[in-house]
C-alpha cells in the first residue's frame, strides 16, 4: 500500500517525512552489521562453518529492505472532507475535518541534539490528539503548510520548553512511551538484551 492510496481527489495534498532518515538508517545498518559479519566470515571461513552466517545475513538484507519500503509509504494528505495518514508500519486512518478543532505546535529543546524541534499537535474540541507529526521526522515547510492547511486556531507559544516539560504541561497530547520515559528506555533495554545475549551466546558456539 504506497503513498498514492492517500490521495482524495481535487484539493488534497500529501506530505511526506524526511526520505535522508531512511538514507541515513542504510548508512548506520551497513555500519553496524558489515563488520560483524566479516569477522564471523573471517573465523568461520577456514572450516566452512561460515555458510549459515552468509544465510542470517542475507536475511537480515532483506528483512531490513522489506521494513524500508513500508517505511517509505507513510505520509499524510490533507483534504477538504478530513485527514488520511499512514504512519510507520501501518494502515491509513481517516480523520473527518469535522474532528479538527484546534492546532498547537510546540517547540522542544532536546539535550541530546542540542537542537530545537517543532511539535505539530492536530486536536478534537475535547484536546484529544487526531494528527501528531514530530518535528525530527518533517520538514520545516511541510509543518508549516500543514499548520494553516484548516480554517482553525492555531496557538504557537514562543516559549521554548524541555520534554520534561512538554510531559507536564501537554501529556495527554502524547503517546504513551512519550508519557513514560524511563519505561520505555527500560522495554527498549530489555528487548535489546533479549535480542543480543542468545545471539552472542549462538555466535561464541558456533565459531569454537
Amino acid at each position: 500500500m504506497g503513498l498514492g492510496v492517500l490521495h482524495h481527489g481535487e484539493g488534497s495534498h500529501v506530505f511526506r517525512p524526511k526520505q535522508n532518515l531512511w538514507s541515513a538508517a542504510w548508512v548506520i545498518w551497513f555500519a553496524i552489521t558489515i563488520p560483524l559479519f566479516l569477522t564471523l566470515y573471517v573465523l568461520t571461513m577456514h572450516d566452512g562453518r561460515w555458510v549459515p552466517f552468509l544465510a542470517a545475513h542475507i536475511g537480515l538484507l532483506l528483512l531490513f529492505a522489506a521494513v524500508g519500503q513500508r517505511l517509505k509509504g507513510a505520509g499524510v494528505a490533507l483534504a477538504p472532507d478530513g485527514i488520511r495518514e499512514r504512519a510507520y508500519l501501518g494502515r491509513v486512518v481517516f480523520t473527518p475535518v469535522d474532528l479538527v478543532a484546534s492546532v498547537i505546535v510546540i517547540q522542544v529543546f532536546d539535550s541530546l541534539s542540542n537542537e530545537i524541534s517543532h511539535q505539530l499537535f492536530m486536536l478534537d474540541a475535547d484536546g484529544r490528539t487526531v494528527l501528531r507529526l514530530r518535528g525530527q521526522l518533517w520538514h520545516r515547510a511541510d509543518l508549516t503548510r500543514i499548520t494553516s492547511f484548516y480554517s482553525v486556531p492555531v496557538h504557537a507559544p514562543n516559549e521554548v520548553l524541555t520534554w520534561r516539560e512538554v510531559r507536564r504541561d501537554h501529556g495527554s497530547k502524547l503517546s504513551w512511551f512519550e508519557r513514560h520515559a524511563l519505561l520505555t528506555r527500560a522495554l527498549l533495554v530489555l528487548g535489546f538484551l533479549s535480542i543480543a545475549v542468545p545471539s552472542y551466546a549462538g555466535i561464541m558456539a558456533a565459531i569454537r
